[in-house]
């Protein structure tokens, strides 16, 4: 009896292994970057991204397979180097990979292939296996994370 109950509580709540439960932030970046394909809704996404700092860093190289289009191809970052002369960066991605590329070097300070403007289906390519090889080596206890799993 005591074992039915159990399992019935695990079925109606969630059990503490299923994929939800396990990482948090994996599903609040799965729910932003869906929000970044909404008009409207875009660049309030972004910012929360970009807001979540250091810790999301795997979760969003994870996610530079998604090549689905923007609605609004323009993203504006705080300039935060030292001698920056503006306190804005803008860029115009086409993409949801091209504008987390963006805030991936926002957060990081890394650069790989530049996509932030748009590129090819080749370069975002190579953009994402660059930041995936430099996840895994900086990250390597989110390694699937930063493959995307």
């Amino acid at each position: 009896m005591k074992c039915a109950l159990l399992v019935l509580l695990c079925v109606l709540t969630g059990c503490a292994t299923s994929p939800s439960s396990r990482d948090i932030m994996a599903a609040r970046v799965s729910a932003l970057v869906d929000r970044t394909t909404i008009q409207g809704e875009q660049q309030v996404a972004f910012a929360q991204l970009e807001a979540l700092g250091l810790p999301v860093v795997p979760y969003l190289v994870g996610r530079l397979g998604d090549m689905r289009s923007l609605p609004e191809h323009e993203i504006s970052l705080a300039n935060t180097s030292p001698g920056a002369f503006e306190g804005l960066r803008h860029y115009s991605p086409e993409t949801v990979h091209d504008a987390l590329a963006a805030i991936l070097n926002q957060l990081t300070g890394q650069d790989f292939v530049a996509v932030y403007n748009g590129a090819s289906v080749r370069e975002r390519q190579a953009n994402a296996a660059q930041w995936q090889a430099w996840c895994v080596k900086t990250f390597p206890e989110k390694a699937a994370a930063c493959d995307g799993r």
